[in-house]
């Protein structure tokens, strides 16, 4: 934002990048959560600065953020989220005095290491970002980053406890046998890494495409609204794959996974956020539709993912495909009120066959694996089916990371 909007505060984005500052994006108000046009932060402009009167209810590093980005609505401007301006907001003002007062951290059941606190504005100084008017599209694109980071975080997340299971299956043994060599245990780790793998795609697939488009202004072309469609499905189906990747983890570690001594019990809980952070389910739902409605969205996706699917020929293909266009069939089909309610369901069906597809494009490149992957994708997501028996004695789906030798095969 600053690089793109606020090039006269580079000297902050140097600090940020080098390390030396920390940052934050400053929107939610207590009134109206993911509601960002019922924010009621107060702007006043003031010689070359403007000053904030209100709070704000959630702030991630509260108490260590130098510069924060944060919503307010200046004076005269209309209601609603197109009234919202954005600023930044430094730590110190420009006399040396602390420009604002952290009310309370919150007690949080995860994300402990970044905290976050209530924060009470009393004439805090703070500097314009671009235009006033057009405060609502750079909030949004801050949004967008922040939910691309999401994604990849709650799959690295994931990935972190796949790898201690991993380890695990591989040491422990039950009933004379390691665990890695029980058929209900590899059925656990097939879905791990089918979830892994395809929260993988995704995510790097939506932000590969929001790298090539950031650089737009508003109101943006079709290629930006595209971007920011395929961070509503990678956002909330990633979210999905690292509660229960992470779920998962716990139990395979049996009741040492519940003790906060081992890591996996932390990494659900961090998990856990994911599916809230930057908008719960429900807003990315809704959000993909106006993305839809609006900026016809969807056309690119169809344009991208029917001819891959159809270049991978496979039943589990064709399925993805007829998903896609089903699902996007219903939401046109629909009422408003109607769309609304097939939405979450839509968000996810999306994402899921997008997952199909991008998981047959990579084995063309990285092997059959990937294509296994896919099919068995294709079966529990869009089937709703167990995964195939054959993945039991594939060990190159579900233990491909495993060090030679630990495999535990007979």
């Amino acid at each position: 934002i600053i690089h793109k909007y606020a090039p006269e505060f580079a000297e902050w984005k140097d600090k940020l990048l080098r390390g030396e500052f920390w940052g934050a994006t400053w929107m939610t108000e207590i009134q109206g959560g993911s509601d960002l046009g019922a924010n009621t932060l107060r702007a006043t402009r003031d010689g070359d600065a403007w000053r904030l009167d209100g709070e704000k209810y959630f702030c991630s590093g509260a108490g260590l953020t130098d510069v924060a980005v944060v919503t307010a609505r200046p004076e005269g401007a209309p209601a609603g989220p197109k009234g919202l301006a954005l600023f930044l907001v430094p730590r110190m003002n420009r006399a040396g005095e602390l420009n604002y007062h952290v009310r309370r951290l919150k007690d949080k059941s995860a994300t402990r290491a970044v905290p976050s606190g209530e924060v009470d504005f009393r004439g805090s100084e703070a500097f314009l970002v671009g235009e006033a008017e057009k405060g609502i599209y750079y909030t949004l694109e801050v949004l967008t980053v922040s939910r691309l980071a999401n994604a990849i975080a709650g799959m690295g997340i994931a990935r972190k406890a796949h790898l201690e299971v991993l380890e695990r299956v591989r040491r422990r043994r039950s009933f004379g046998r390691q665990l890695v060599d029980h058929p209900l245990i590899r059925r656990d780790l097939t879905d791990m890494a089918v979830r892994i793998a395809g929260g993988l795609m995704l995510g790097f697939h939506a932000a590969d495409l929001f790298e090539k488009a950031w650089d737009e202004l508003p109101p943006y072309t079709s290629r930006y609204h595209y971007a920011r469609f395929l961070s509503h499905l990678a956002k909330n189906r990633t979210a999905d794959h690292a509660a229960e990747v992470t779920r998962l983890a716990m139990e395979l570690f049996g009741g040492l996974g519940f003790l906060e001594e081992y890591a996996v019990a932390r990494w659900h809980r961090e998990a856990l956020i994911t599916p809230i952070w930057e908008g719960p389910s429900n807003i990315q739902a809704l959000d993909l539709l106006e993305a839809m409605h609006k900026k016809r969205a969807h056309e690119a996706f169809l344009a991208e993912f029917i001819p891959m699917l159809e270049e991978a020929g496979t039943p589990e293909a064709r399925t993805a495909r007829e998903v896609i266009e089903g699902t996007l069939a219903r939401l046109a089909g629909s009422k408003p009120e109607e769309a609304q309610w097939y939405a979450k369901d839509a968000t996810t069906r999306l994402a899921d066959a997008a997952q199909v597809g991008l998981l047959y494009k990579l084995a063309q490149t990285a092997g059959d694996r990937y294509a296994q992957l896919a099919a068995l994708y294709a079966r529990r997501f869009l089937l709703g089916e167990e995964y195939p028996a054959w993945a039991l004695e594939e060990p190159g789906v579900w233990s491909a990371d495993m060090p030679a030798g630990s495999r535990g095969l007979a």
